[in-house]
């Protein structure tokens, strides 16, 4: 059965009773209530105790603090999978629900940093709101003020173990945190609302569907794939145009160009490749254009052109079109001759950021030889 509400009663000289609507199951013959409460009424309730919970991790709340924050001020929905607690006997059920005992707390096992998010952003938001009165900014006073309450009214799924011992909780701890695996990176291109390059990135491949097959939901093509490339692959493709970088980009944007023109930009690069790649490019048997590695390296090396040569983004792009006369885009090319394996007469080895590197400078040299326009 779902949740649907809790409610809260004063007590007089004992506390405040706290009392649940909820279900309760059996999982791994441990009793479980599932149940449902407002962030509000969760964070009076709760505790950590360090002896069983990691220490808590700054960055990773200020990072979905920011998730948080920006989901409120472009007006779109947000989710959390189910919190996880421990009960420690301290919840009785009822007639008509659960109780939990007065004076006593929930301490949280998994959903740490994702409630210390939720203060913080409260607490954020309310310095902004103060700032905005006593400034005379009255609109945007009340604008946050209503950011704060949907936070205080944010209904927080849990599951709620009602009588682990603290060792059981530290071995439910270790589990859930070892067994854990991050979203697939193609669901994360699809569905991720929190990173700003994955977003320019599904905007930039909605402009480009009409030229070229994109694969949506894979990370790594396979060579039989009739996609050129992949939304994984466009994004750090992107990353590379305008950061120069080839690992994990962590953080907000920083464009080496006015933002506004980002997409532009970007859209821009991925057009050039029609017309500088062979018919049938996708044929990774035939031709290296369809690796990961070597659009990466298309990418840098336009980063690298604007870096060392002090060329606009426009100017550096249009230099890439000397490539359709340079390189047959084969895998025995010359240009990929540090990648080509004779053995098996295809490139290997592609993706490597060294190799991608040694890549982008062989795009390089060959565009300088060309001698580069002002």
């Amino acid at each position: 059965m779902a949740i649907i509400n809790s409610g809260v009663r004063n007590m007089t000289d004992i506390g405040v009773l706290t009392r649940i609507k909820g279900s309760a199951y059996n999982q791994f013959s441990k009793k479980v209530l599932v149940t449902q409460l407002r962030y509000a009424t969760l964070e009076a309730i709760f505790e950590v105790d360090e002896e069983v919970q990691r220490k808590l991790d700054p960055k990773r709340r200020v990072e979905i603090r920011e998730f948080i924050i920006q989901s409120l001020e472009e007006g779109r929905d947000f989710y959390f999978s189910p919190f996880v607690f421990s009960a420690r006997g301290a919840i009785r059920q009822t007639e008509d629900g659960w109780e939990l005992t007065p004076g006593s707390k929930l301490y949280i096992i998994d959903g740490q940093h994702r409630s210390a998010s939720f203060s913080s952003a409260i607490s954020h938001l309310k310095s902004r709101k103060e700032s905005a009165e006593e400034t005379g900014r009255l609109d945007e006073a009340i604008m946050l003020k209503t950011y704060i309450e949907r936070l205080k009214e944010y209904p927080v799924a849990m599951q709620v173990f009602l009588d682990l011992t603290t060792t059981q909780e530290r071995q439910l701890f270790t589990d859930i945190n070892t067994e854990r695996r991050d979203a697939h990176i193609g669901q994360v291109m699809l569905y991720d609302q929190r990173d700003q390059y994955t977003e320019l990135t599904r905007s930039v491949a909605a402009h480009l569907q009409p030229m070229f097959e994109i694969e949506q939901s894979l990370s790594r093509i396979s060579i039989h794939n009739s996609a050129l490339t992949s939304l994984a692959t466009m994004k750090r493709c992107i990353i590379a145009l305008f950061e120069g970088i080839l690992t994990v980009k962590k953080g907000s944007p920083y464009y080496r160009c006015n933002p506004k023109e980002a997409e532009e930009i970007a859209i821009e690069f991925f057009k050039i490749w029609p017309l500088i790649f062979p018919k049938k490019s996708a044929n990774r048997i035939k031709f290296a254009c369809g690796y990961s590695g070597v659009q990466i390296a298309l990418a840098y090396c336009v980063n690298q052109l604007t870096r060392t040569h002090n060329l606009s983004y426009k100017v550096a792009l249009h230099e890439l079109k000397n490539l359709k006369s340079e390189c047959s885009w084969k895998h025995d090319d010359p240009m990929f001759r540090h990648l080509f394996d004779p053995s098996a007469s295809k490139i290997k080895g592609h993706s490597a950021t060294r190799k991608i590197q040694q890549t982008s400078l062989e795009f390089k040299k060959k565009i300088e030889q060309g001698g580069l326009k002002p």
